[in-house]
């Protein structure tokens, strides 16, 4: 499984995601108003630590759950 990060600058914080979650394909996977960014990663791990290393309040998706937080 792989995961996708979302980055929102305007509310600060980065979620964790499963790639093919709803919440990122209702937005397209990307952001109109260039106030976040997707990246994605090939593990939780990688995911997790990306997160870490922007400066963001963390938020594990509630919607999609990866893996690590059910």
């Amino acid at each position: 499984m792989s995961y996708t990060t979302y980055e929102n600058y305007k509310d600060p914080h980065v979620t964790v995601h499963c790639t093919g979650c709803n919440q990122i394909r209702k937005h397209g996977g990307f952001h109109q108003d260039n106030q976040g960014k997707y990246e994605n990663h090939e593990t939780y791990e990688d995911a997790i630590h990306y997160a870490r290393s922007v400066n963001l309040p963390l938020i594990i998706c509630s919607f999609c759950k990866p893996p690590y937080s059910r």
